[in-house]
């Protein structure tokens, strides 16, 4: 069982018998194997930088991340990025009105995988107590080009599968070895029983408890572009976020969450943050009060884990600046049943729908010192 926050007033991290000591903190191990993936980049070659993560496979949730740390360099401490990461609901409403199904609450079970799902010639190991849990370690393409200078990157994906009646839900989260977090949603296999040929949505919702550097003294701001409708002068705004509340995106203004640590600094004395930023085609909005925000943020709170409560976790806002907090990004998959997906032959359904995906991006600013993966 893990330790609380409360419970944490230093860092010491130790995994499979090491100990490492960042900053003045310690904490106590929150995983060992078969929970734990150690990851250094480059996969060949004298290391850079260096990913610890702790996974939790979970019926409901599907895979849970339950620590993940983030070493810029082979001199510079772990940081930690996530206390816990997760999808808390994905909400099911179809076009006629109904059904409207919360499919977290089913707490349908993960899937085992097999050769197939994960083959080791791709750079797949399969992982967890149930074979649950699929890890690749992959070429993420150009991670910067300059003429004839130029760069791949890697990057090490955890992925599961949750097996949600006529639908599987792919769970995946990429750690790149630029320090980016990628955590994405698929939705993919049959269309409903009954309603075979019924529009709907599949909208998942995270719960994102980013300790930056350890979980006291952290802040959300605002981020906005905005591009003048006369005039050529843009300006980018960070406005702090004081208490509980829920935020729009507006693609106008590139919004995003900045999510920032009160003395976590880069080598040029800049703070260090990361931002949240959505992978997304569309904005889903409901009748339902928690579909009327994309981004949430809340003071951490143990007992606060359901997405669809979210409007009376912020109902008595306390404040959420300097402090240990927890955000939320509500994402959308409209489905329009298209021909592809299958057809029904003979009174049975023959055919899978392919995935479709929505997810988000968290992306360091200024926690390195100079471009990362450059000479």
């Amino acid at each position: 069982m893990r330790t609380s926050k409360s419970q944490i007033p230093t860092f010491v991290l130790l995994l499979t018998g090491l100990l490492f000591v960042s900053g003045a903190r310690e904490v106590q191990a929150q995983c060992s194997a078969p929970y734990l993936v150690d990851q250094q980049f480059p996969t060949s070659g004298p290391p850079e930088t260096h990913w610890r993560i702790c996974f939790q496979p979970m019926s409901g949730n599907g895979l849970v991340i339950t620590a993940a740390f983030f070493q810029k360099s082979p001199a510079s401490p772990f940081v930690r990025l996530f206390w816990d990461a997760r999808v808390s609901e994905i909400f099911v409403p179809y076009h006629t009105g109904s059904p409207r199904y919360l499919d977290v609450g089913f707490g349908f079970p993960m899937i085992p995988l097999n050769a197939n799902d994960c083959p080791a010639p791709k750079g797949g190991t399969i992982l967890g107590p149930g074979k649950e849990v699929c890890k690749e370690v992959r070429d993420r393409g150009i991670a910067w080009k300059d003429d004839s200078n130029v760069r791949r990157g890697e990057e090490v994906v955890l992925w599961g599968a949750i097996d949600a009646a006529n639908y599987n839900y792919v769970i995946e989260w990429t750690f790149r070895d630029d320090g980016v977090v990628l955590g994405r949603v698929g939705a993919t296999a049959q269309n409903l029983p009954g309603i075979p040929f019924t529009a709907h949505m599949h909208g998942p919702i995270w719960r994102l408890d980013i300790d930056l550097n350890g979980f006291p003294g952290d802040s959300v701001y605002l981020g906005k572009h905005i591009e003048p409708v006369t005039g050529v002068t843009a300006t980018d705004t960070m406005t702090l976020i004081t208490t509980e509340s829920g935020q729009q995106w507006n693609p106008l203004e590139f919004t995003a969450l900045h999510i920032q640590d009160a003395n976590l600094k880069n080598a040029n004395g800049k703070a260090s943050a990361y931002h949240l930023m959505p992978l997304r085609y569309g904005t889903p909005r409901h009748q339902e009060d928690f579909t009327r925000n994309d981004f949430w943020v809340t003071r951490y709170n143990p007992a606060e884990m359901a997405g669809a409560s979210l409007p009376s976790y912020v109902s008595t806002p306390a404040n959420v600046a300097n402090t240990d907090i927890v955000v939320w990004y509500y994402g959308g998959v409209h489905h329009l049943v298209r021909d592809e997906d299958g057809q029904i032959v003979n009174g049975v359904w023959k055919g899978e729908a392919h995935i479709m995906w929505t997810g988000f991006m968290l992306k360091p600013h200024n926690l390195f010192d100079k471009t990362p993966l450059y000479p």
